[in-house]
């Protein structure tokens, strides 16, 4: 059971930190989801396809971890929450290092900034 709530507490700070980041940036007139618009046919499709599984993903990841974990050998479990834990922590580093350059696509006439410092000096993209 505590394997359990240690997961669902990571995932749920990982989601506050994405949905903050994307609320903040939306209070500043920052237009961060930019996927699927200003696209057309395929891509299009596949944007919108990304940006579904996107919302869809933490309700999946918590079903999953409710009612099927568990069943690995503990070693296992307590070596996925490190895993997890340093996941975690590069996301929340990545998403404060990016600034308000932060976005899910970006239009052709939007500029932003390359960051290429603190952990984007190691990773071109450590979020992912």
């Amino acid at each position: 059971m505590i394997i359990k709530i240690v997961t669902l507490s990571l995932v749920a700070v990982f989601y506050i930190c994405y949905f903050a980041k994307l609320i903040s940036q939306k209070k500043q007139g920052i237009k961060t989801d930019q996927l699927g618009k200003g696209k057309e046919g395929f891509v299009k499709f596949i944007e919108v396809a990304l940006k579904l599984i996107t919302y869809l993903l933490p309700v999946i990841q918590i079903i999953s971890i409710v009612f099927c974990s568990g069943t690995a050998h503990i070693v296992l479990q307590f070596t996925g929450i490190v895993i997890t834990m340093f996941g975690v922590l590069a996301f929340i580093v990545s998403v404060t290092q990016m600034k308000e350059n932060w976005r899910a696509g970006v239009q052709k006439e939007e500029k932003t900034n390359l960051v290429t410092t603190g952990i984007y000096s190691i990773s071109r993209n450590p979020a992912f």
